[in-house]
């Protein structure tokens, strides 16, 4: 986490760098920088959940991945996803506060141009749909975890798109103006970059331990038992008679 942090930051910012330094309408803007962390940290977190709440069922890693981890994640996606949606109103904001009728027209144009059911998708999945985590029922139910961690990750592709498709498609030169329909090589480089992720993530799943066990030992029953059973995530009907009393004697 210490190497992966200036890691982020350096890689999205200098990223960011590459579309704001650019004067096409839509990518000219200093806010790119923190919106791109932003982003990146709030799709992070939503891609850890979708494959670890998957791992943790097979492996039944229920005791180590606890309801506490997957709340305090949520809890991350809910404030991020906040962040990543005031920087879309930013953006709104300075475009028609800057008076540079291209720069509104970019964004006039992706939200009622030929492309306004992306940029809509974009907004539903990520920045209402972060907002249910505000209940703390939905932040701790497990199935409902796993259909927002996937709608965002849908709605950061849709970014994507938003971002480089309807910029491009109406630029400054009419002549220039086009759909875009992407052919059977996009779609297949798509799938590929799919295989190769789950490839190399069941690669990893199969010969490295997905936990590790350093992390896990101070929470360990026969370690701490008060930590234990405060990370307890079955219902207490469940937990055998003598545990009961032992926690009930330590108590």
């Amino acid at each position: 986490a210490g190497l992966s942090t200036p890691l982020v930051l350096s890689v999205h910012t200098i990223v960011s760098f590459d579309f704001a330094t650019s004067v096409i309408p839509g990518w000219h803007t200093t806010i790119f920088p923190p919106y791109f962390v932003a982003g990146a940290i709030f799709s992070g977190f939503a891609m850890v959940l979708t494959l670890m709440l998957v791992t943790r069922y097979i492996y039944k890693l229920e005791d180590y991945i606890t309801l506490e981890h997957i709340e305090l994640m949520n809890i991350i996606i809910m404030v991020t996803g906040s962040i990543v949606g005031i920087a879309y109103t930013t953006e709104l904001f300075m475009a028609w506060y800057s008076g540079v009728e291209y720069e509104q027209y970019a964004f006039l144009n992706r939200a009622t141009g030929q492309y306004w059911w992306a940029y809509w998708a974009m907004m539903t999945c990520n920045v209402f749909s972060p907002q249910f985590f505000w209940f703390k029922k939905i932040r701790t139910s497990i199935f409902a975890t796993f259909v927002l961690s996937i709608v965002v990750n849908i709605g950061m592709w849709f970014e994507r798109f938003v971002i480089i498709v309807t910029s491009l498609h109406r630029d400054y030169l009419p002549s220039s103006w086009n759909y875009f329909t992407p052919t059977i090589y996009d779609i297949m480089c798509y799938v590929f970059s799919f295989g190769l992720f789950f490839t190399l993530f069941f690669l990893f799943a199969k010969f490295f331990p997905v936990i590790n066990m350093a992390e896990v030992k101070a929470v360990l029953k026969e370690s701490t038992p008060d930590v234990y059973r405060g990370r307890r995530t079955i219902s207490n009907d469940l937990v055998p008679e003598e545990d009961r009393v032992a926690e009930h004697e330590i108590a």
